[in-house]
């Protein structure tokens, strides 16, 4: 009776061992080795993307660009569709197996959505300038900061002629970090400008308008003190940085400015 059961017991380890080879023989696939890489871009510009994707760090699932695998030698790639998150300059670049695929973007970004573009990868691809039509536009941004009060003035364009995509309003962020907007401001902070405002040296267009001159400031003097508390966290620096954003209604990302380095008064 013994016997039988160490033959048992023997013949359960050799399925076991054979499942476990099988199984890893199957995982055994190597990483991928070519490359996607692109920029998003209006009229030649770069698009200012979000700095600190969100996703990133709420795992919201909701990447700025999806890509799907149609064929290729390694069948099956992901679950789904593939995240890659672009940096706030528009480029991108991810590694992918060879084969077919169509990508898109979602309705989060700042502007209108690409519908499943074909492409096909083999070695480095590159997708050069993926030009997009944003929904509101900056142009021309200058700033001043003088007696402890930063000045943005800039040139607000409407390209896209999507309705209901009307100016929600205009931001000005603030962080301890050299990545400033909506995530990072938390730690910082931010400042609204509504449509139509047109008083005290503050204008901003209409909301359901084409765009035109603006003209936003903050008086970093006026800072509570726990924002002070915060902006001077890291190390009780007093350099901090600031972009400017522009929000579309139904829209969840901003359009960012490149950074803009300050020192709190």
């Amino acid at each position: 009776m013994k016997q039988k059961n160490k033959i048992t017991l023997l013949m359960m380890l050799l399925v076991a061992a054979s499942v476990l080879i099988q199984s890893c023989g199957k995982d055994n696939v190597k990483y991928p080795s070519s490359t996607i890489k692109g920029r998003f871009t209006y009229q030649g510009q770069p698009v200012g993307l979000l700095y600190a994707n969100g996703d990133l760090l709420t795992g919201g699932n909701t990447a700025p660009l999806l890509f799907q695998q149609v064929a290729g030698k390694q069948n099956v790639y992901a679950v789904g569709e593939i995240a890659v998150y672009p940096k706030h300059d528009g480029t991108f670049t991810s590694k992918f197996y060879n084969g077919d695929y169509t990508y898109r973007t979602l309705p989060k970004n700042p502007f209108e959505v690409i519908s499943n573009k074909a492409v096909t990868v083999s070695g480095e691809t590159n997708l050069g300038d993926i030009e997009v039509v944003p929904f509101w536009w900056m142009s021309g941004l200058a700033t001043t900061y003088t007696g402890g009060v930063f000045t943005a003035t800039f040139n607000l364009t409407r390209p896209s002629t999507q309705a209901n995509r009307n100016l929600e309003r205009v931001i000005v962020y603030l962080t301890p970090t050299n990545m400033p907007d909506v995530v990072s401001a938390t730690l910082g902070a931010a400042r609204s400008f509504n449509p139509g405002a047109n008083s005290g040296g503050i204008v901003v267009p209409a909301a359901s308008s084409t765009g035109g001159a603006v003209t936003v400031r903050v008086d970093l003097n006026t800072l509570t003190t726990g924002e002070k508390q915060f902006l001077s966290a890291l190390g009780n620096n007093k350099t901090i940085y600031a972009t400017v954003a522009v929000k579309t209604s139904g829209v969840n990302d901003a359009l960012y400015s490149d950074v803009i380095q300050l020192q709190l008064p």
